[in-house]
């Protein structure tokens, strides 16, 4: 769980854009369901920052489940999978929130507006107010 934090604060920290929402959109949930492999993003509409996986032969990926669970899986430098962890999922219209388990000790919510989602590309957006000013990331997600 202490990697899926530190992995969505450094990617929500680190890669940003800036873009509109249409709240009208809705998004299947099933659309959501299995493995999406992290890509990179932007930071307040800044280049594109490919995603660095520390392992040459696995990538890290989350995946979504049906049960609304879904889970981070990160693999060290040795390729050995070094956190699986779960949270549970929802989407309500266009949005997607993230939040902890009953039985996590740290308790998050994040809520994410989904801009694009096709059978092989899914594009968040999120907007993080900071004490160092408001961020908007831009995370990019793909099937293969």
């Amino acid at each position: 769980m202490k990697k899926i934090a530190i992995f969505l604060i450094v990617l929500t920290s680190t890669l940003f854009s800036c873009s509109s929402s249409d709240d009208s959109v809705t998004i299947n949930p099933q659309s959501l369901l299995g493995k999406w492999y992290i890509k990179g993003g932007t930071e307040n509409g800044g280049p594109f920052v490919n995603y660095n996986n520390k392992c040459a032969t696995q990538r890290d990926f989350q995946e979504f489940f049906n049960n609304g669970t879904i889970t981070f899986n990160g693999y060290a430098i040795d390729c050995e999978p070094t956190n699986i962890s779960s949270s549970i999922w929802s989407v309500s219209g266009n949005i997607l929130t993230v939040s902890s388990t009953n039985f996590d000790p740290m308790i998050y919510e994040y809520v994410y507006t989904v801009e694009s989602l096709t059978s092989e590309e899914l594009i968040v957006v999120q907007t993080v107010n900071d004490p160092e000013g408001t961020f908007v990331n831009r995370n990019t997600y793909t099937r293969n």
